[in-house]
């Protein structure tokens, strides 16, 4: 089964999430798989959950870049 664009984005958010409570990219994987487990009633493949670690990074990447914006403005 294939996940859509929304069921990724979900993933990437709570893999966000996670990662903005530890610092931690490896638990934020964590918290993508588990989120698809428990929200989805799939095993997610590796590749989908990759895929959603890349949308969290660019998330985490995009709000450092916009806080450093405001901070020296």
């Amino acid at each position: 089964m294939y996940l859509t664009n929304e069921q990724l984005n979900e993933m990437a958010n709570a893999a966000l999430r996670s990662y903005e409570m530890t610092a931690d990219w490896r638990d934020a994987r964590v918290a993508a798989f588990e989120y698809a487990v428990d929200e989805f009633r799939i095993k997610p493949r590796n590749s989908a959950v990759i895929l959603a670690m890349k949308m969290a990074q660019s998330k985490w990447y995009g709000i450092r870049i916009s806080v450093q914006k405001q901070i020296h403005n």
